[in-house]
């Protein structure tokens, strides 16, 4: 099983080890599932509704198809959206509102009931996973696990697996062989009611469903540009529903990036959405992800957290895994056998060898959104772009800290940063957030006040006329993530 799971993020490689089949089989492949009657009448009421757009829709037929048999499920799961999230029901319906005003097009409406229905059956298994599998597997009802996780199974085939097999067309993908073989081991993980395998086994459900959605964005930041201004709408719109299911969990790899992609579809100005712009974007919420899941490895190993560690390098992995198209063949190939060793390190509970293939699986990504440099040179990088400071970092021997110059570390933040000889001030400027460091001193002080949270354990101090400040306490102030290995160091969002 751990073999599985360390070569999973390839689909070739994974079912090397786990089964031999061709494509074809798998594309006609049913699972042992026993269908459940209300999800199967959603489902074709998912056909039917599809089946009103002709070249003669009654769109006030759509609205009342949508509103009998989806509206109410629909706003059942938009209550577990947070606050500030978008919900499906209000997007779906404002697109729907407008198309029959005749302020959008019926190609509009189309695009929004298709993928927005997609968005909520995502979610719906989303749901199913995490409210009825999983607990019921706590509890040891298998029973009830089979009965939740058949329900996803059906949803899947139904209603995301097509989307699924357009992206692997695309982009030359397995996402459909990794996803029957993951439902099969999920499926194994219920009957014998293995929750540690079936944590980790969910994760590539989930997460290869979010890269299926993510690389189904970029598809249209692609071929916007090409189409027939009179077609470019409901292109738009098509990209914008199909980003909604991932949007909010991308968010948490960048927020400035996935709002970026998000305001870019939900403008309806297809000038606004720009192939290069919207990969670099994507990307770097991808990014974002690993550096997150790879930290949470290392501390749940650390603290002697086993599984917990399995499944953020399970999470990490997929999102790496989520990059294949933006890294490039040879590049992600090579990011794969690295990350193969990362979670076999991790399955071993070896700390100092996760640590150093993590730190080596984010080096493929930190010349595209980080900056890397190393104790002693003067050398260092950003968002792999090569500059030379005046003075090298270097580790105070007493405090054992790592002491980077202000002007380095600024940069690396994307900060602008000021040194006020006055006060012995170094003050750093970010989103409209000012804050000081004075020479001496281990105070913070953001916007004028001082953080009683925060307190340096090495503070600013003076070297060959640079100014020096530590470089996890600063970094981490500004929500970048700070990974160290043999004197190199990376700095990530």
């Amino acid at each position: 099983m751990r073999k599985f799971l360390a070569v999973a993020l390839s689909v070739s490689l994974a079912l090397s080890s786990v089964v031999t089949v061709t494509s074809v089989a798998f594309a006609e492949s049913k699972f042992q599932i026993t269908e459940d009657q209300t999800i199967a009448a959603k489902l074709q009421s998912f056909t039917d509704i599809k089946a009103l757009f002709t070249d003669k829709t009654v769109l006030a037929d759509v609205q009342k198809l949508y509103v009998d048999k989806f509206q109410t499920d629909v706003k059942r799961l938009d209550v577990n959206i947070k606050a500030d999230d978008p919900k499906i029901d209000a997007n779906i319906t404002l697109v729907l509102d407008s198309a029959i005003k005749g302020d959008l097009q019926v190609g509009q409406a189309k695009q929004a009931i298709d993928k927005g229905l997609q968005w909520y059956f995502f979610f719906a298994l989303r749901d199913l996973m995490s409210n009825q599998v999983r607990p019921a597997m706590t509890k040891g009802d298998v029973a009830g696990a089979k009965a939740a996780f058949d329900k996803a199974v059906q949803i899947y085939e139904g209603a995301l697996q097509p989307n699924v097999v357009k992206r692997d067309a695309k982009y030359s993908l397995n996402m459909e062989s990794l996803l029957k073989t993951t439902i099969e081991l999920i499926q194994k993980d219920i009957k014998e009611n293995n929750l540690n395998e079936f944590n980790v086994h969910r994760q590539f459900l989930d997460k290869t469903l979010i890269k299926n959605y993510t690389l189904a964005t970029f598809t249209y930041a692609e071929s916007i540009a090409t189409k027939a201004p009179a077609d470019q709408p409901a292109a738009i719109t098509e990209g914008y529903f199909l980003y909604m299911p991932v949007y909010t969990y991308l968010r948490g790899g960048s927020i400035a990036d996935a709002n970026f992609v998000r305001d870019a579809f939900a403008s309806g100005d297809a000038s606004k959405i720009k192939k290069d712009e919207i990969q670099n974007a994507l990307h770097r919420t991808m990014i974002g992800k690993v550096s997150e899941y790879v930290k949470q490895a290392f501390t749940k190993l650390e603290a002697g957290d086993l599984q917990g560690a399995r499944g953020y390098a399970a999470e990490g992995n997929m999102f790496l895994a989520s990059q294949e198209v933006f890294l490039g063949k040879e590049k992600y190939a090579a990011a794969l056998e690295v990350a193969t060793k990362f979670s076999s390190a991790v399955d071993a509970s070896d700390l100092a060898n996760a640590q150093e293939y993590g730190f080596q699986v984010l080096e493929f990504l930190v010349g595209k959104d980080g900056s890397s440099l190393k104790i002693g040179s003067k050398d260092y990088q950003v968002d792999g772009a090569a500059f030379t400071a005046e003075n090298a970092p270097f580790i105070n021997v007493e405090s054992n800290r790592t002491l980077v110059p202000v002007r380095v570390i600024a940069q690396a933040i994307q900060a602008q940063v000021e040194w006020v000889d006055a006060t012995k001030t170094v003050v750093i400027t970010k989103d409209g957030k000012k804050t000081e460091i004075t020479l001496g001193s281990d105070q913070v002080v953001e916007n004028g006040k001082v953080n009683d949270k925060v307190k340096l354990d090495q503070p600013v101090i003076i070297e060959n006329g640079s100014s020096f400040i530590p470089l996890r306490a600063v970094a981490e102030l500004f929500g970048k993530r700070v990974f160290y290995q043999n004197g190199e160091i990376i700095i990530l969002r």
